[in-house]
């Protein structure tokens, strides 16, 4: 008889819910767990069809309570699961609904792959690592809070499934026009991230003469900028051939102690498809970019011309890079070698 896990998420789409859970779970199921995956329904944001100011907010008012019914219907059948997997936090950043859940069933992993823990929240997600029965951050930086509250902890990257992208390099799909940049990331993060580096990346545009490109889902709206771009919009058929789109990857961060916490998906997922990349030195990001071995570190104006004109210039290093990040994915940041870990969390909990 299969084990059975209730899983919940903030949403069935959103990055973390795909890479922290959800696509594990093929493997939990062929290990004999039968998984429960519940998101918040209706989804975040909920789009309202309306235009008139007390019909959206009509709407927006009908959703949350709709929402705070399905959660609570969720958390009150938690008893009847073998352990359940918290992603994040349950709902409106509000303890009450852990707690519920923690009295229902004390089995919980509690999952969490950025500084969710900054500014308010701090108690809150301090007193949900205290009471859960194991915690796994996504990396060591996230860990040192969660060991301020409990030593049952572990350390889990967010990994990539690389049977999901292409077995081996394309071959160059423009190699008669200008090399692709590219960023690849949700709307949720694009402002913070990549939006201050517009004006810096417009400049090289114009000295590099590269062609930018964003993978995003919706198309976001830029703010005033030089800067000439397309749109792609984010699947998951177009996540795994990002190859097709990109020739270079980039994840641009700005140096504070919520972007420290990223556990820099978008490298992995870039270097899964055989890309090299370039990337603000902050968080675990230097660790991933390797001193030029698999990509470029870049924190000045200076450095970001550096970087981006080398990989340019020479298709033969970016294959050589690309190459080598392709491997490194494969050996440290794989689905394949990190689900055994999980899958162990779970089991012990």
């Amino acid at each position: 008889m299969k084990k059975r896990l209730l899983a919940f998420t903030h949403g069935a789409q959103d990055p973390a819910g795909r890479f922290r859970i959800g696509q594990y779970l093929p493997y939990l199921e062929r290990a004999g767990w039968q998984v429960s995956l519940r998101p918040r329904r209706p989804a975040q944001p909920w789009i309202t069809p309306f235009q008139h100011r007390l019909l959206q907010a009509g709407y927006c008012r009908a959703g949350l309570h709709i929402r705070r019914w399905n959660r609570l219907h969720d958390i009150k059948q938690a008893s009847r699961f073998d352990a359940v997997f918290l992603n994040r936090d349950l709902l409106e950043g509000k303890f009450e609904y852990e707690e519920l859940l923690f009295r229902k069933n004390a089995r919980v992993v509690f999952d969490f792959d950025d500084a969710i823990f900054l500014g308010q929240k701090a108690n809150h997600i301090g007193r949900i690592c205290k009471q859960a029965a194991w915690v796994i951050a996504g990396n060591e930086y996230l860990a040192s809070f969660a060991r301020e509250h409990t030593m049952r902890v572990s350390v889990i990257p967010t990994v990539i499934d690389t049977s999901l992208y292409p077995a081996r390099p394309h071959p160059p799909t423009n190699s008669l026009g200008p090399v692709r940049v590219g960023w690849l990331g949700s709307s949720q993060s694009i402002a913070d991230t990549l939006f201050p580096y517009l004006e810096l990346l417009a400049k090289l545009q114009c000295e590099l003469q590269f062609e930018f490109v964003v993978i995003s889902k919706p198309r976001p709206v830029f703010p005033q900028t030089t800067l000439r771009w397309q749109f792609v919009e984010w699947s998951p058929q177009v996540e795994t051939q990002i190859v097709s789109h990109f020739d270079i990857g980039i994840m641009p961060l700005v140096d504070n102690p919520f972007q420290r916490g990223k556990c820099g998906c978008k490298l992995l997922q870039y270097m899964a498809a055989f890309l090299p990349v370039v990337a603000s030195p902050v968080g675990i990001n230097p660790e991933i970019t390797g001193n030029g071995t698999r990509g470029f570190a870049a924190t000045t104006e200076a450095e970001w011309r550096a970087a981006l004109a080398t990989l340019i210039q020479d298709a033969a290093r970016r294959q050589r890079m690309g190459l080598a990040g392709r491997e490194f994915v494969e050996l440290h940041y794989s689905l394949q070698r990190w689900f055994p870990e999980l899958l162990s969390v779970i089991e012990r909990v």
